[in-house]
């Protein structure tokens, strides 16, 4: 998914979070300002233009992972929230696919608005027909792409549901800090590994993924055409430039107006589809 008019201040607001958690002054917050106007045109995805961001600043910071301590407080509070949701879904496919999308709402849960997050208040979406297809494949193999550090928790139904069936799920990560998403570094210190040991890396630190850096175990699951579900809107928004044939589960919530309107439904709204 290429750039839109919504994203630039979007990128702007990262560049100015990223900047203040790494320390950075105000030069470098100016340069990311030009970087992002520099970038800005329609032949570029939001995460490309985020990732070089990053890049920019951890070299004039030398801040490998300014999140960290944002990433500590937003697990801390999802493990709050798992407590009060657990029993609310069902543990059906519809049930746990709602359940992870409802993992992808890192900043309600930052809020510490645990109530807020009542199965009954949450408009879901599913494409649950394209789903159940698609995951009853013959196919025994299922990767699934990470985003957020505490998606992982709420994820952890879906891999149970899916390794019920008969399926070999490989959850991928990170190898190294961006933002807020899940890293290798992070699985073993938040001890994630213990509760589920098929970890894998997608081999860099950007935001989402190109397919050009795919290597070893993700590189041969995704060329070998196993069942690939992605959370996120930076997994979908780079997986969609693939061009291939191959159908990818997308579980997010929609948190931007360009997203909405990429794939036809609501801001606010969570989902579960296929693209």
């Amino acid at each position: 998914m290429k750039v839109t008019p919504y994203c630039k201040n979007c990128l702007k607001e990262l560049a100015e979070k990223t900047c203040l958690l790494s320390n950075a002054d105000k030069v470098v917050l100016l340069n990311c300002f030009m970087l992002i106007d520099e970038l800005f045109c329609n032949d570029i995805t939001p995460p490309a233009i985020a990732n070089k961001i990053h890049k920019l600043i951890r070299e004039n910071t030398g801040i490998a992972d300014p999140y960290v301590e944002k990433k500590d407080r937003e697990v801390s509070i999802a493990k709050k929230a798992l407590i009060k949701l657990n029993d609310l879904f069902d543990f059906d496919l519809e049930g746990v696919l709602k359940f992870s999308a409802l993992g992808n709402s890192t900043d309600t849960f930052l809020d510490a608005k645990i109530d807020f997050l009542d199965p009954s208040n949450m408009m879901f979406y599913t494409e649950l027909d394209k789903i159940e297809k698609e995951i009853h494949r013959e196919e025994k193999d299922v990767l699934i792409l990470g985003d957020n550090v505490s998606d992982f928790l709420f994820d952890i139904k879906l891999i149970r549901f899916l390794e019920g069936m008969g399926k070999n799920v490989y959850y991928a990560v990170k190898e190294a800090p961006v933002q807020n998403d899940l890293c290798i570094i992070d699985v073993f210190k938040y001890q994630f590994d213990r509760i589920f040991s098929n970890i894998i890396s997608t081999g860099t630190d950007r935001v989402g993924i190109d397919k050009k850096d795919l290597k070893g175990k993700i590189r041969e699951l995704w060329e070998r055409d196993v069942i690939v579900i992605a959370k996120g809107m930076g997994n979908y928004e780079t997986i969609s430039e693939f061009r291939d044939e191959k159908k990818v589960i997308h579980i997010m919530k929609i948190k931007c107006p360009a997203i909405s309107e990429a794939v036809s439904y609501p801001e606010g709204s969570y989902v579960a589809i296929v693209r």
